[in-house]
């Protein structure tokens, strides 16, 4: 299953975001796509740290994200977030890596 989070993801979209996300607490393969992600805050960081925990309790498969924006991958990367997700640079490229089931 595809999540799409477009735009801007800040305070002010969490109700939304919590709302997208849900899904991703129950689907075995989920890829967000983040490609179309201009702005994202603390708000959208701490939502995919909380989503990825529950997965892995769970023991679901890791969440995928997909991102384009060289932003985003940063702030991915600063947060240490790209340690704990796959991250791809297209959908086409996130949708064809099936995740394995934790061991």
């Amino acid at each position: 299953m595809v999540v799409s989070l477009a735009g801007e993801w800040d305070i002010y979209r969490r109700a939304e975001l919590r709302e997208r996300l849900e899904p991703a607490y129950a689907e075995r393969e989920i890829v967000l796509d983040l490609t179309a992600a201009k702005y994202v805050t603390s708000t959208l960081i701490c939502a995919l740290v909380v989503m990825q925990k529950h997965r892995v309790a769970q023991s679901l498969p890791q969440a995928v994200l997909a991102v384009k924006s060289a932003f985003v991958r940063r702030l991915l990367t600063a947060t240490g977030l790209d340690g704990l997700f796959p991250i791809y640079e297209s959908l086409e490229e996130a949708v064809a890596d099936p995740q394995p089931d934790p061991a």
